[in-house]
């Protein structure tokens, strides 16, 4: 006759009983997870918000923008720090002067108020960077005429956003 192999050896199977779970180990666990998933998720650098309407170049570069103050060139409209500048861009396109006379007047308020800042608080210091999130669209010769401006009026570090291609 056969016999179970648990029974040849004498090893007897116990009854079910009360299991008790540790759940020390799986808090340390979970703890482990949390920062794991906080410093893979966590941004760095600037995060810039892209209109759905506006399409940046692609590029290669790695390097990462720098913040300071953001210039969008639609094909319609510029807008400096979410402000929308009263523009007609095919007039501005079309003249011959480099410079833009309006975008001119708010950078150089932008900066004028960013040195009172700077002369109020030693610890804030005005960079002159800004960051242009152009559509790939827009003719250069628009593109040159607002950096100009730009650099005219004091913003002479100057970024061009970009898509990253991986």
């Amino acid at each position: 006759m056969a016999y179970a192999p648990t029974k040849r050896r004498g090893i007897r199977r116990k009854s079910p009983s009360l299991v008790v779970l540790n759940i020390t180990s799986m808090l340390d666990m979970f703890t482990i997870l949390i920062i794991f998933l906080l410093k893979s998720y966590s941004a760095e650098g600037v995060i810039l918000t892209i209109p759905a309407d506006l399409h940046l170049p692609d590029s290669t570069t790695q390097s990462q923008p720098v913040p300071g103050l953001i210039i969008e060139l639609s094909k319609e409209v510029i807008v400096v720090n979410g402000t929308p500048l009263p523009l007609d861009l095919g007039k501005v396109e079309s003249s011959d002067s480099l410079m833009i006379p309006e975008l001119y007047d708010y950078l150089s308020k932008r900066v004028r108020q960013y040195e009172e800042i700077s002369s109020a608080n030693p610890d804030v210091k005005f960079t002159g960077r800004m960051v242009l999130e152009g559509d790939r669209e827009i003719p250069f010769r628009l593109l040159k005429k607002i950096l100009y401006t730009s650099g005219q009026a004091g913003f002479i570090n100057q970024s061009l956003a970009v898509f990253t291609k991986e």
